[in-house]
């Protein structure tokens, strides 16, 4: 049966036109949370995304597959990731102001949740140190998406576009960074993925924080934030697979 699915499913670079099905896609990938992270963003998650998607496509540092449904031409899967070039101190450059988009971020923080968002952020950063520690400022790849159309999840399209990348890593001897959440461990660990370390997330907390602080301000519309989350927990691992001698 998964056969007959893989049959039916191609890999092939993105293009500008499949910005509407990558954003589709990711959304969908992580309906679960948007409620939590959403409550932080001045837009929402989908508007941030719809957005975000078609800048992220122009970007020429970024290499992104997609996988497609051979029946339907929708958008099922995507993959992306940075060749991250090794670090030299004498090429540090200014950026060109030019080359920064005017306005506020996509990804904005409502004004009374930064210090909760900058706290809430740590573990992001204590992640990135993790994660440039083991990398030394060599050359690797840097995947920061991975995600599968839940509908056809767990049918082997995440290994695929997986592989694809790592056939590139192995090809030019270079390893290989992500953030893994809990669900996903077990196809990186079976890739050749090995933990650097694990951060744990309390949803129900974070929410709680939220809430109570907009109660506190006076702010409504995340009331029930903290119940919505009960018992909610995320699980991120820095993970390294290092290139296989060819």
């Amino acid at each position: 049966m998964n056969t007959l699915i893989m049959a039916s499913v191609k890999l092939r670079p993105a293009q500008p036109a499949d910005a509407a099905g990558i954003a589709d896609t990711h959304y969908r990938a992580l309906d679960r949370y948007h409620e939590f992270y959403g409550a932080f963003f001045v837009l929402a998650p989908r508007d941030i995304l719809e957005k975000s998607t078609p800048v992220a496509l122009e970007k020429p540092e970024n290499i992104m597959l997609v996988a497609v449904d051979e029946e339907s031409n929708d958008v099922v899967g995507i993959v992306k990731y940075t060749i991250e070039a090794e670090k030299m101190a004498s090429t540090a450059t200014v950026e060109d102001p030019a080359s920064v988009p005017a306005g506020p971020p996509l990804t904005a923080v409502k004004e009374h949740l930064k210090d909760l968002w900058t706290e809430f952020g740590k573990r992001r950063d204590e992640m990135d140190e993790c994660y440039e520690k083991v990398a030394d400022g060599k050359q690797h790849i840097y995947i920061h998406t991975l995600m599968i159309n839940p509908d056809y999840q767990r049918r082997g399209i995440g290994g695929k576009l997986l592989a694809a990348v790592l056939k590139r890593s192995d090809e030019e001897g270079i390893p290989t960074f992500l953030a893994s959440t809990a669900e996903s461990i077990g196809l990186y660990s079976r890739m050749g993925f090995e933990s650097l370390g694990a951060w744990p997330i309390d949803n129900e907390y974070w929410a709680g924080r939220i809430a109570g602080l907009e109660k506190e301000l006076g702010i409504a519309g995340h009331e029930g934030l903290q119940e919505l989350f009960k018992g909610v927990g995320e699980v991120e691992d820095v993970m390294v697979r290092w290139p296989k001698k060819q």
